[in-house]
């Protein structure tokens, strides 16, 4: 953790000395500025847990395992990799001063899916539908231009995750997690128990059935699962 310490200091100030070089020049003021974390602490042991290595060092890869993992996410759930809220939520800084509000925070919900139609609404572009006259899918993302600009913007109906068989999906204050480990959808309420502390699937198993079925129909467009096989008679 020392080491991780110091590598957060090294990037504070170095980050430091981009702002002041923008602001000696002038420029600073209409430009916006992005700055957020990685999806929530590693887990992950490369090389196993060996004592002996020297945290930091070109010569070691080291981290520090899943129990600090955990508690660099306190109070959320687990940590990356798994679609838990320590394992996806991330704390995200957007500094634009002749936009943005100075000290201000909002509770709107943003993915990172949002960034590129937030650069295209800045510039007043469109996602193209076609490439080389090949139709391309559209961008799911919602700009967000107007939670920049202090206003209060149509959120995302559905939000959905996948990685390494681990799953997710969120309506408003509803979200459905798979996690590998445990192989049994789980739902919780994030406005009442953000920590997903209380798992509510047993209270309301046609909200389950309906978000899972949500899941299964965008898993299967994006490739991330195939169709779940029919029996034969």
């Amino acid at each position: 953790m020392a080491t991780y310490a110091g590598m957060i200091d090294s990037m504070d100030q170095n980050i430091g000395r981009i702002l002041q070089t923008l602001e000696e020049l002038d420029i600073i003021h209409n430009i916006l500025i992005m700055f957020l974390s990685d999806n929530g602490g590693c887990a992950e042991e490369p090389g196993g847990r060996d004592m002996s290595q020297v945290p930091g060092l070109p010569e070691t890869y080291t981290a520090v395992g899943p129990s600090w993992g955990w508690a660099q996410n306190t109070p959320f759930h687990r940590y990356k990799a798994r679609m838990y809220e320590g394992g996806i939520a991330t704390p995200f800084i957007a500094h634009w001063p002749d936009v943005i509000k100075a000290n201000t925070m909002t509770n709107q919900v943003g993915h990172i899916i949002d960034l590129l139609p937030t650069f295209l609404d800045i510039v007043d572009k469109s996602y193209p539908k076609t490439r080389n006259r090949i139709s391309i899918l559209p961008v799911e993302g919602l700009s967000l231009l107007p939670i920049f600009q202090g206003k209060q913007r149509a959120g995302h109906q559905t939000l959905y995750w996948h990685f390494s068989n681990n799953r997710a999906v969120r309506q408003a204050k509803w979200k459905l997690v798979w996690d590998k480990s445990f192989k049994q959808w789980e739902l919780y309420d994030l406005i009442a128990d953000r920590t997903e502390s209380h798992n509510l699937a047993a209270s309301y198993p046609d909200r389950v059935k309906q978000m899972q079925m949500l899941y299964q129909t965008w898993a299967i467009l994006t490739d991330v699962e195939a169709p779940i096989p029919t029996r034969s008679k």
